[in-house]
């Protein structure tokens, strides 16, 4: 996670999300028909997205080091079309009041 997110969330703050987003991740999805591979980058795009948002001064995407609002923004893109593909057209909102 900490390779997608330069955040000061705590190792067991991390978990928690993770274990949150794989839960949603199985309700939502037919991970049966899902390969691993997608799974696991749906889980670590979701979790670095709530991370960021539970986080005010988290930044940094990857290896490249870009603003919080751009960050932010293409994580959800990205989030947002993963579902989508993933699902036929589920769309998430996430705020502040939906934070593990």
């Amino acid at each position: 996670m900490r390779s997608i997110v330069d955040t000061d969330v705590t190792d067991a703050e991390i978990t928690n999300i993770i274990t949150w987003v794989d839960a949603m991740i199985d309700l939502k999805i037919d991970s049966g028909s899902a390969g691993a591979v997608f799974l696991e980058a749906l889980s670590s795009t979701w979790a670095a997205y709530r991370c960021m948002l539970k986080d005010p001064e988290a930044s940094k995407l990857g290896e490249y080091s870009e603003d919080r609002t751009t960050a932010l923004k293409l994580l959800k893109e990205e989030l947002d079309f993963m579902l989508t593909i993933a699902d036929g057209g589920i769309s998430i909102v996430m705020g502040r009041d939906s934070l593990a």
